[in-house]
């Protein structure tokens, strides 16, 4: 069994080593293209074969230029990619990732997740840009129709059942072995390798680990938008208690507190108001300010039209930025990398779309710096 296991993944490293088509193996498989821009001559620019391919275009007829896509992608995105881009230049802490909407050569759209990291020389300037390409048309797609179809009173739950099972089908399966693979690789050969393979086969590892974890939080996210039928009134303190015991780890390993005032009776669904607050109360522990401990109170407020039941969840945490507090309720948006703070960039939207489900909505207030509140309203019966 051990010699069978050593003689795998000593073949397995060869490969790789020797033969440019195990890494294209792996860039076909887990991307939807990828790019390497010259910024030092900005008009050279190398895309993938598979980018043109997934907009419906012959590569063969395309230049390596950036003016080549400039064209096809939606202007306030290229607007947001190009300020994105210039802040992580001069920032390598700002993450270049945004998701964004080019026009596919039979006039639809193709919605596209666009990460990159800026490479930079001895003196911390970028001089160039490696990016990768994720297609979420079928994600976005799929939301799209959910809430044209929950507007028109229709039910989608069978086709969140069908789309959780095509992810878990289509992706978990192969992310979840090509883990293994790896693993297997770092057991047996590591010793084996020079300092620059081990970190090398490190990052695989952690890249494959948040592939797992976003694939899981979408999973989630599709069972939760397709849970809307089931009502009922809802002791919105119990709620919160019981997630507040959930944490008792988190609050002890911070040193944080978690103050829950009264708060007033639901009509709705208890499993996404569960989840909602779940999703606000560890996000004020993941974004903490590190020198002092998390302090976080949920309370009732006075909603802004009068009528509605709200909620705030307030924090000390690092806080966010002005220009930024509608933007991290969009699927997928990060605000910092995830070698700082982990995260999918669903969460927010989970809850987003759980408070519109109950005729609400959500909003944050924050000062860079100083912590954050968000504010969740409920519609009353």
């Amino acid at each position: 069994m051990t010699s069978q296991r050593h003689y795998l993944q000593s073949e397995l490293e060869t490969l790789f080593q020797e033969d440019p088509g195990m890494w294209r193996f792996l860039q076909q498989g887990s991307l939807d293209g990828c790019w390497y821009w010259d910024l030092e001559t900005p008009d050279q620019e190398w895309m993938s074969p598979e980018f043109w391919a997934l907009l419906g275009i012959d590569p063969a007829t395309k230049r390596h230029d950036p003016s080549e896509w400039q064209d096809l992608i939606f202007a306030e995105d290229r607007d947001l990619a190009l300020e994105n881009f210039q802040r992580h230049c001069a920032d390598a802490s700002h993450p270049y990732d945004q998701v964004v909407r080019y026009r596919h050569a039979d006039g639809s759209t193709v919605w596209v997740r666009c990460r990159g990291i800026a490479i930079r020389d001895a003196t911390g300037k970028p001089i160039r840009m490696l990016g990768a390409h994720n297609d979420l048309t079928a994600i976005k797609t799929a939301e799209q129709k959910i809430i044209a179809e929950k507007d028109a009173g229709l039910a989608a739950h069978e086709e969140l059942q069908s789309f959780a099972y095509s992810i878990s089908h289509d992706l978990k399966s192969p992310v979840n072995t090509l883990d293994l693979l790896l693993g297997e690789l770092q057991t047996g050969q590591a010793d084996r390798m020079d300092q620059d393979g081990r970190e090398l086969l490190t990052m695989s590892l952690q890249t494959v680990h948040r592939m797992q974890r976003l694939i899981d939080d979408v999973m989630r996210y599709t069972r939760v938008i397709g849970d809307d039928g089931h009502r009922e009134t809802i002791d919105l303190k119990s709620v919160v208690e019981d997630v507040v015991a959930d944490l008792h780890a988190m609050v002890q390993q911070t040193g944080g507190t978690i103050d829950v005032g009264d708060l007033p009776p639901l009509t709705g669904n208890s499993n996404q108001v569960r989840i909602l607050f779940q999703n606000l109360l560890e996000n004020a522990f993941k974004y903490r300010n590190p020198d002092v401990p998390p302090r976080i109170t949920v309370s009732e407020v006075r909603a802004a039209d009068g009528r509605s039941r709200a909620v705030s969840v307030s924090d000390n945490g690092i806080g966010i930025s002005e220009e930024n507090q509608d933007r991290i309720f969009a699927m997928f948006h990060r605000l910092h990398r995830q070698e700082d703070i982990p995260g999918s960039g669903l969460g927010l939207s989970m809850c987003r779309r759980i408070a519109k489900s109950h005729g609400g909505h959500i909003a944050a207030r924050s000062t860079q710096g100083k912590g954050s509140t968000f504010t969740v309203s409920f519609a009353t019966p």
